[in-house]
């Protein structure tokens, strides 16, 4: 079929459109007839071609219809199309500009479809084969011949955080870090983390900001070892670690430090704040343009209490939007600070498509929006839950708006910068001030606090595990005693959370925002890669 007749027949699925715009059924075979035209001859696509799929995209009356996303996702893989395969830059252009425009004029549907399709854009990005030997036999090693390695210590009891041993060393300003795995699950994780230091040590990074990676330790040529014979001041600590696996790391004495501490002598500035958090959103992002992402900046979950039974074990998956499960307490203990990023068990060498590519910046930068939002929370942690009158309790006086917005902000500027290798220009289509205004409304007021054990998941359970579950819920003591395991569904205050349990997210906002960032990375990272520096905003 030559050209002709191919512009011919686009004309006439084009017209189709404008005669059927309230015709679902008719609108979507002719999307997906117009969209098949232009993967046949992309050179067919024209202006015209460019706002008939606008419009389709920008068309709100299908949007209640049960098939609807398939109809906006037809249009906006036409565009990509038009994007990836026209050999007419300036065409090329115009369609990329339309779907990034989309992403601040549309929601629900069409919203998702833009983003999509925008994440879809191949880009250039692999990350790192790690070259490691298999895990062999580990060796059990005593404290003495581990402290050998640092030389003498000026402290011989080491302190406990988290689920590592901490301890001074000769070295002003250097601490030694003994982190254990916990369970045998977990042995190849903190095994990952050890190549992970020696990699990015070794492979002449080239960080314009702060990001000090730690030093691994090897001990008997391995980095993983059991540790044994503790320093006597340490034996009160030594059941968490005693029979676990564990790696060691000289780090900064500061890399315990977090940019959202809720204790009040280690709060960080408005300024050091702002200071930290685009800090690391630059590191998230330029380690991402390696190919390597962050699989947990903070610890995010669906669901935690059906973990055991759930595919998904209970993880938070952001696209779908979601009930976001204990936010605040998710973002405790983020997994970066002062240092830069940190725990490197969760590094991931990325090989696949630009779509598994965009969803971990979508995880990366859902994890930096809701540690801003916890930094105002913390400033008074107590303030939480359920008031004595059964009322949610309200934080918001506690924000700081415009600090949030410049938070924000630099979250998506610096993250875009480094990924991209150029700044973004102008205004990204969604307005900032706005989604501060949504985040402090939904996360300052405590709505949702209730979680339910279901029958099923205590069945599972021991009795004392049972009773344990409730007790660090803060279950009252004698109103576990006249409850019976398994027996009826048990209602407890949890959060809060952002939605009610087993609903949506009640800040869909943020999902949208997360959405159209993680896109318009991918797509800034396309053009740098495919059209002439500047081009694209002076065709726009």
């Amino acid at each position: 079929m030559d050209d002709g007749e191919l512009i011919r027949q686009r004309i006439l699925v084009e017209r189709r459109l404008g005669r059927e715009a309230w015709n679902f059924a008719a609108t979507y075979l002719a999307v997906c007839d117009l969209h098949g035209l232009i993967r046949m001859r992309p050179s067919i696509g024209c202006a015209e071609t460019i706002a008939v799929l606008e419009g389709v995209l920008k068309n709100t009356g299908f949007s209640s219809e049960t098939q609807a996303l398939f109809l906006y996702r037809q249009a906006a893989q036409a565009l990509v199309t038009m994007v990836v395969d026209s050999e007419d830059a300036l065409l090329a252009s115009r369609a990329l500009a339309v779907l990034e425009n989309l992403l601040g004029e549309t929601r629900g549907h069409p919203h998702r479809a833009s983003t999509e399709a925008l994440g879809s854009l191949p880009v250039d990005v692999k990350g790192p084969c790690l070259s490691q030997k298999p895990l062999q036999q580990v060796s059990v090693v005593g404290w003495d011949e581990l402290v050998e390695k640092t030389g003498p210590l000026p402290c011989a009891s080491p302190t406990l955080l988290g689920r590592s041993l901490v301890t001074e060393t000769g070295t002003p300003g250097l601490v030694l870090v003994v982190k254990s795995a916990q369970s045998k699950q977990a042995v190849q994780g903190i095994y990952e983390e050890a190549i992970w230091m020696k990699h990015l040590h070794q492979a002449n990074f080239c960080f314009p900001v702060r990001f000090t990676i730690p030093a691994p330790i090897k001990v008997r040529d391995s980095y993983v070892f059991r540790l044994n014979n503790l320093p006597a001041g340490a034996k009160q600590i030594v059941d968490p670690v005693r029979s676990c696996h564990a790696i060691a790391f000289l780090a900064p004495a500061d890399y315990f430090s977090y940019p959202n501490d809720h204790r009040p002598e280690r709060r960080l500035s408005p300024d050091q704040f702002l200071e930290v958090m685009s800090r690391n959103a630059w590191l998230f992002g330029k380690l991402a343009a390696q190919g390597i992402v962050h699989s947990a900046p903070i610890p995010l979950f669906h669901n935690r209490v059906q973990r055991s039974r759930r595919p998904d074990q209970g993880f938070y998956e952001w696209q779908r939007g979601g009930r976001l499960d204990r936010w605040l307490h998710s973002c405790r203990y983020p997994n970066f600070g002062m240092t830069g990023v940190r725990d490197f068990e969760h590094l991931v060498s990325l090989s696949g498509t630009s779509r598994q590519l965009c969803y971990h910046i979508g995880n990366e930068l859902l994890g930096l929006l809701l540690t801003a939002g916890s930094y105002f929370r913390n400033k008074d942690i107590g303030r939480m839950g359920i008031d004595e009158k059964g009322n949610p309790v309200d934080a918001r006086d506690l924000f700081d708006k415009p600090l949030f917005e410049r938070v924000i902000y630099g979250i998506f500027f610096n993250y875009y910068s480094a990924f991209c290798g150029k700044d973004f220009k102008g205004n990204p289509p969604f307005r900032m001030h706005d989604l501060a205004t949504r985040m402090i409304e939904e996360m300052g007021i405590d709505r949702h606090m209730e979680e339910v054990l279901r029958v099923v998941d205590q069945e599972s359970m021991s009795a004392n595990a049972f009773r344990e579950f409730l007790l660090s819920r803060g279950y009252p003591e004698k109103a576990i005693e006249s409850l019976h395991k398994g027996q009826q569904d048990i209602v407890i205050h949890t959060g809060p959370h952002l939605g009610g349990f087993n609903e949506r997210i009640s800040l869909p906002e943020l999902i949208e925002s997360v959405s159209a960032m993680s896109a318009l990375c991918i797509a800034g990272k396309w053009c740098t890669e495919n059209i002439p520096q500047g081009f694209l905003h002076k065709a726009a």
